[in-house]
């Protein structure tokens, strides 16, 4: 920690996976000076960690207030995940033609721990199987820069899809095994349904998970 950047970067990670976690939740204000006492660094290289995740679209400035989470509308959830369908949609089309037993495998594998996480009630592991099931999705059909595409659309919203996932567990879980089985009959329409049904049942999760945890009446950061 002894050159600035690299404290940026660290100050920066730590108050992304903060708001991930919700520790820090929509609308909430950040106060440099709280934050950089509480990690024992000056206000420098804080206001530099907000500009940061401000250009990432998780934190906004507000010119009475300072910086706060960003608290997403609904419009623009729902144009993201509008976007995201089309990408999924044409995926599937391809992921029908390209699967291979191998990857139908792979995903098996995936969906079954996470089968086991959610039964189990821990939640520490389902947004990691969840991003690893959808990923070797995409890569069934040799496009896995489609997933970063749809990573980087949902990217602003990374706190609220952590808490809806986490709270959907087993229906998502259902979904999950409602695709595979479509996958393993290569049926592309059911596949696409099932799909799709998945994503608008997540964005409506997540839109219901923003409503509750972005209420105002949070406590400042300190």
């Amino acid at each position: 920690m002894t050159r600035p950047r690299s404290l940026v970067q660290m100050i920066s990670e730590h108050l992304r996976e903060g708001i991930f976690r919700g520790d820090y939740r929509p609308g909430q204000r950040l106060i440099q000076a709280d934050l950089a006492a509480a990690l024992g660094v000056s206000r420098i290289p804080v206001r530099e960690a907000l500009h940061r995740l401000a250009e990432e679209g998780l934190v906004v400035y507000h010119p009475r207030r300072g910086a706060l989470v960003r608290r997403p509308d609904v419009r623009e959830v729902h144009e993201a995940f509008e976007t995201v369908k089309i990408i999924q949609r044409a995926a599937m089309e391809l992921a029908v033609e390209r699967v291979t037993d191998a990857a139908i495998a792979d995903l098996e594998r995936t969906h079954a721990t996470l089968l086991r996480e959610s039964r189990s009630g821990r939640s520490n592991g389902l947004v990691a199987l969840n991003r690893r099931f959808h990923r070797t999705l995409y890569e069934s059909c040799g496009l896995a820069r489609l997933h970063d595409c749809v990573e980087i659309l949902l990217f602003p919203y990374s706190h609220g899809i952590h808490v809806m996932l986490r709270r959907r567990g087993l229906s998502a879980a259902a979904e999950h095994d409602e695709i595979l089985q479509a996958l393993r009959g290569r049926d592309r329409e059911r596949l696409i349904t099932a799909t799709l049904k998945h994503t608008d049942h997540n964005c409506r999760a997540l839109l219901d998970t923003l409503g509750r945890d972005g209420q105002p009446g949070g406590r400042a950061v300190g």
